[in-house]
């Protein structure tokens, strides 16, 4: 009877947890239906509610938390604030609201250079070693001004203080003087030789900011207040303290959805979390200032009337060169132009931990500018979907032909390389400037093709990869994981060996390589690599040595056996 009973009650707990996951896959099921047929939003307001709903987040990749202005011939049309300043006081976002604003500092830098140029204190000719003499001449001598604010200088972006050793953590850690800052990048590798390549360099805004105080005399903070603020009547913008961005600014966070049982715990679909501490003076001229969207309104109508500069040297810093950038401003972002061909704007973003940033001026007058506590958001969806609400559009301006890359039958028949070519031709007329397919789809083609036996197209693209992006280290380490631990293990070492050939002082590149000799069971070669490898970080005290040497041992076992 006991044991008739027992039977009986796990029958009856079997048949209700099979009601409870029926119950749960349906409410996801009508969840999903809700959402896939609801309405669009039609207004700019309803499209930013729909952005802190759970359902729509995944749009812009986290749910919206911040405020948004957007105007129309110089007259604000919408205004809105949005979730909370701090989570942890319940304090709500309003209009007036500072947050950081990432890289947005640099057009206030490269207006702050361009001030000096229009007082003759600096030439954008002038190499940079005239102003930074404690700065190795490989680089002052041959880096100029024009070079830096173009991201021209071939100096890396953060990722390059890796391949000295120097973590991201430990970097933003870490309080340093501006000649301090200076006498770290200078132990940099150049990526390539100055004036060649476009890639996006904060470490070279860094080094404005320095040339900045040297020439000045007075600090990064100074100058804006100054020069900018003053005179534009900007009350809460500027470079404050790391006191003052604990207690003056929103809350930075992170978000991170989760999924299954998780989700019903959850707000918004998913985990949000503070953002770490990073010093000011790490972030500095690049990206270390704050504002509100009243302020950068107002600082968006100064660089229309030229109110701070003369019509030319407006006109300079507003010239795009390699890959749309200017001085500080980017014209016509692909991102945004793929979504809409008919448009053309200026703009800049801004990302740092916990937080991001846009600033968008459109040729057809209409001015986006947003501000959030929310990390990595998918600016180019906001600005397309707010600009077409803004001027009464219909979405059917983007640019078709894009090829199906999801195998390599439905590539072919959606018309291959051919098409896919052709799509980013005419992207490029439209941006007017060179858009190349982004690693990302360069490392699917090649995939799909390896995939279908393809070989010889597949190395053209490697070639092309090669020779035509100049990948930054990063990115081929990348290239090198995504294939070893693919269908196509072996042409991960291409990738690797290209690494170690580009960036032969990088105790990581000869790691990752060694470590690609060891799965393919060519032990003599792995050991070469990763001695090479703790060679280099003991050289600059490579926080991953001990890592390195670990490595070293397991290979030299395996070669003895």
């Amino acid at each position: 009877m006991v044991l008739l009973n027992e039977i009986n009650k796990n029958k009856i707990m079997k048949k209700t947890l099979t009601r409870i996951g029926i119950t749960i896959i349906a409410i996801f099921t009508l969840w999903g239906t809700y959402i896939a047929f609801k309405p669009a939003p039609k207004s700019i307001g309803d499209l930013m509610e729909s952005y802190v709903d759970p359902g729509i987040k995944i749009k812009i990749r986290s749910p919206f938390s911040g405020t948004i202005l957007v105007a129309k011939k110089g007259e604000i049309i919408f205004e809105e604030a949005y979730g909370k300043a701090n989570r942890e006081t319940n304090t709500l976002n309003t209009i007036d609201t500072k947050f950081g604003i990432g890289s947005v500092t640099k057009q206030f830098t490269a207006m702050l250079v361009m001030l000096l140029v229009a007082d003759n204190q600096l030439k954008l000719e002038d190499t940079i070693s005239k102003y930074l003499p404690y700065l190795p001449a490989a680089k002052g001598d041959h880096i100029t001004i024009h070079q830096l604010l173009a991201h021209t200088s071939g100096l890396p972006h953060y990722n390059g203080l890796e391949s000295i050793g120097v973590s991201l953590k430990s970097f933003g850690g870490t309080k340093f003087t501006p000649k301090e800052l200076v006498e770290l990048i200078g132990k940099t590798n150049l990526l390539y030789k100055p004036g060649t390549q476009f890639v996006y360099s904060s470490l070279g805004y860094d080094l404005l900011g320095a040339i900045l105080e040297e020439v000045s005399g007075n600090s990064f903070a100074e100058l804006l207040d100054n020069n900018i603020a003053k005179p534009l009547g900007l009350k809460n913008t500027g470079f404050g303290s790391n006191d003052f961005i604990a207690t003056a600014l929103a809350q930075g966070y992170r978000y991170q959805e989760v999924y299954g049982l998780d989700w019903w715990t959850s707000e918004h679909g998913g985990k949000i979390t503070a953002a770490p501490f990073r010093d000011q003076s790490t972030a500095y001229a690049a990206g270390g200032m704050h504002s509100t969207i009243k302020d950068l309104f107002i600082w968006s109508k100064a660089i229309k009337s030229n109110q701070l500069l003369s019509p030319a040297l407006t006109k300079r810093m507003l010239t795009p060169n390699k890959n749309g950038y200017g001085y500080g401003w980017v014209r016509n972002w692909d991102d945004v132009i793929e979504k809409n061909i008919n448009i053309r704007l200026y703009g800049h973003g801004g990302a740092l931990a916990g937080n991001s940033a846009f600033i968008a001026l459109y040729d057809d007058e209409t001015t986006i500018i947003y501000l959030s506590n929310r990390s990595n958001l998918k600016a180019e969806e906001i600005l397309h979907q707010v600009h077409l609400r803004a001027n009464n559009l219909k979405d059917e301006y983007k640019l078709k032909g894009y090829p199906n890359r999801s195998s390599y039958t439905k590539f072919e028949e959606a018309g291959g390389m051919t098409a896919l070519q052709d799509y980013f031709n005419r992207l490029s007329a439209y941006a007017d400037y060179t858009v190349n397919p982004s690693n990302s789809t360069m490392r699917g083609v090649m995939k799909i093709h390896l995939e279908a036996g393809k070989i010889e197209v597949s190395d053209s693209l490697k070639t092309v990869f090669f020779r035509s992006y100049n990948p930054d280290e990063r990115t081929l380490n990348q290239f090198g994981y995504d294939f070893l631990y693919s269908d196509n293990p072996s042409y991960a070492l291409e990738f690797f060996k290209e690494n170690t050939l580009k960036f032969p002082n990088s105790s990581n590149a000869w790691d990752s390589l060694g470590e690609a000799y060891l799965i393919y069971k060519e032990f003599d070669k792995a050991v070469i690599c990763y001695q090479k490898a703790v060679n280099i970080g003991e050289a600059i005290a490579h926080r991953s040595v001990n890592a390195y040497k670990e490595n070293l041992k397991l290979a030299q076992a395996k070669q003895r056996q």
